[in-house]
């Protein structure tokens, strides 16, 4: 019986060579443990019509989005062979020299000679921001276009593509400094950064209120990252990021698109492509990972910012715990093969799967929360392609995405994006509106009172002393926010219990001790509290068994129970 393949997108596929074959044998492969070549479902190369050289929307680009571990890479190549293009990386990390295997880079021989910009080009100890991108990728389509070839974009880190095809998306005004001398602005540059950097959340939130009071409505007061971004737009344009988001949006519509544009969204389903991704990660680890990784930890500095550059790959961080204690273990001559650092290393390799998995959903979401609605405003299709059975890949990816960009190139009628698959109609739906200034200006902050006075009433109760300061209110921060919290397992919690204490006055408190001593004697106390969790909400937003019936009617029978065997406790 042949072996199940474990292969990775963008990493040591020449180990395994006799994939492509094995993929065509008779015996099949689980699919959701195949990671797909670059080889596996080539296709001939067709002859390079003149019409696609000279084609009437010379300036167009194809854009490949989607997550990792998809196969964006395979479908920027097969694209750019039949179209006489050249693929643009716009993938953040990939731009970095090296570490090809922690950023998951297609190796040269896998490009089957087809010319790729803006890849293993920087240091890894500069750092590459959007505008960086914006303004090459925009020289390189230039030159791109002036061969009469056409730009295949491709990549994950979608905001960089999204900066890169509409004017409005990124803040890129610089101060303007005036009078300051050269030595004067790095001097207030330095000053700022040290400001940002050593004042406590606290502080830097009160000055975002200062200078930007719609950001700082905005942001949660303990959100440091946010308020730190809103503060760095100050500092560094002279203006307030919403009166930027709000020039912005004031660009006349005609004028937002870049450049005619063919987006292609290569997905896969959720379950399928996490399996994927978690073998992706083992290869990783056989192929060299560790080395990598020790290798950039021999570079960093003490001034090093994990949350910039290429030291948010991700593994890095998730393998520290692991190569911390094995560098201590090496420094004190202590053995390096225990059980307790196998058993970190497995702990490391689990968190790892899981933040590669969580980046993928996060993925998906800023595509249906970015994305398309700016998709749908300017009327730009986006092609959602089913990348999840890979034996089905060139029929259901790779030739609908060709025959599409040679419609789109030729000015020909092209599909409804909605009727190419179930996934493409489920999911080609924008998950928020577009209008950011409506939507900053309009926002707003509420109070949970449920929340609130049920916090504070069990403080009052189980507080510790009387000089404990009372619980802050739960405040919420915006729409999308506000929704969830409705949902939540907590509020859903606290509502009952105010329903409760409503109807039984100060009898609750005895009621809820005799059921928790009830569940004790039972054994049955962390069972309930299991079905607790995933009880659904009812019509009324108590929670409710699979029968329908309130938890709070459940519960009461037992209430009413010891009505009859208990004495009036409201009078002690």
């Amino acid at each position: 019986m042949l072996p199940r393949v474990l292969h990775s997108f963008s990493l040591v596929r020449l180990a395994f060579s006799r994939q492509n074959q094995l993929l065509h044998s008779p015996v099949k492969i689980p699919p959701q443990f195949v990671l797909l070549s670059s080889k596996s479902f080539q296709t001939p190369i067709y002859n390079r019509h003149k019409s696609f050289t000279t084609c009437t929307m010379d300036s167009g680009v194809i854009a490949v989005i989607g997550t990792t571990g998809v196969g964006k890479s395979n479908l920027s190549i097969q694209l750019a062979k039949e179209l006489n293009g050249e693929v643009i990386n716009g993938d953040a990390l990939q731009v970095y020299k090296g570490l090809d295997i922690i950023t998951n880079k297609m190796p040269i021989e896998e490009r089957e000679g087809v010319e790729h910009h803006l890849m293993d080009f920087l240091p890894m100890e500069s750092e590459y921001t959007v505008l960086d991108f914006k303004a090459d990728a925009l020289q390189l389509i230039k030159d791109i276009h002036g061969r009469k070839h056409i730009p295949v974009v491709v990549g994950g880190t979608h905001y960089y593509i999204q900066s890169l095809l509409w004017r409005d998306t990124t803040l890129d005004t610089k101060k303007n400094v005036g009078t300051l001398s050269i030595t004067q602005a790095q001097e207030e540059t330095r000053a700022n950064e040290a400001f940002l950097r050593e004042s406590d959340t606290a502080t830097l939130y009160k000055k975002l209120q200062e200078v930007d009071p719609l950001m700082a409505n905005k942001w949660h007061e303990n959100d440091r990252r946010k308020i730190t971004r809103s503060l760095q737009v100050f500092f560094e344009t002279g203006q307030c990021q919403s009166d930027l988001i709000k020039k912005q949006h004031a660009v006349a519509d005609n004028e937002r698109l870049r450049m005619p544009t063919c987006i292609f969204w290569v997905y896969s389903a959720p379950d399928v492509l996490n399996a994927r991704l978690d073998a992706r990660v083992d290869v990783m680890i056989k192929g060299g990972l560790f080395d990598e990784i020790q290798g950039m930890r021999k570079s960093v500095g003490s001034d090093t910012d994990y949350e910039r550059g290429i030291w948010q790959a991700i593994g890095y961080k998730e393998f520290d715990p692991y190569f911390s204690a094995l560098e201590k273990a090496v420094a004190s001559n202590e053995l390096t093969d225990t059980a307790e650092l196998e058993a970190l290393k497995v702990e490391c390799t689990e968190t790892m799967k899981t933040k590669t998995r969580q980046y993928a959903k996060r993925q998906v979401l800023w595509i249906r929360n970015k994305l398309l609605p700016l998709c749908k405003e300017k009327d730009v299709k986006i092609f959602l392609l089913d990348a999840t059975l890979l034996d089905t890949w060139k029929e259901n990816v790779g030739n609908v995405a060709v025959k599409i960009a040679k419609d789109f190139f030729a000015s020909r009628p092209l599909p409804s994006p909605e009727s190419l698959n179930q996934y493409a109609k489920d999911m080609l739906v924008a998950q928020r509106d577009l209008d950011a200034v409506s939507a900053l200006e309009s926002w707003e902050k509420k109070e949970c009172k449920i929340c609130t006075d049920m916090q504070r009433i069990m403080h009052d109760k189980y507080g510790k002393g009387a000089s404990e300061e009372s619980p802050a209110p739960v405040i919420i921060h915006g729409p999308t926010s506000w929704e969830q919290h409705l949902r939540s397992r907590q509020h859903r919690k606290y509502k009952t219990n105010q329903t409760e204490m409503e109807r039984d006055g100060s009898n609750w408190w005895f009621f809820r001790a005799q059921e928790f001593k009830k569940r004790k004697r039972e054994g049955t106390l962390n069972e309930m509290r299991v079905i607790e969790d995933d009880k659904i909400v009812g019509a009324d937003g108590n929670p409710t068994d699979e029968e329908g019936s309130s938890s709070s009617e459940s519960a009461s029978k037992l209430r009413r129970t010891s009505l009859t065997t208990s004495k009036d406790v409201s009078k002690e």
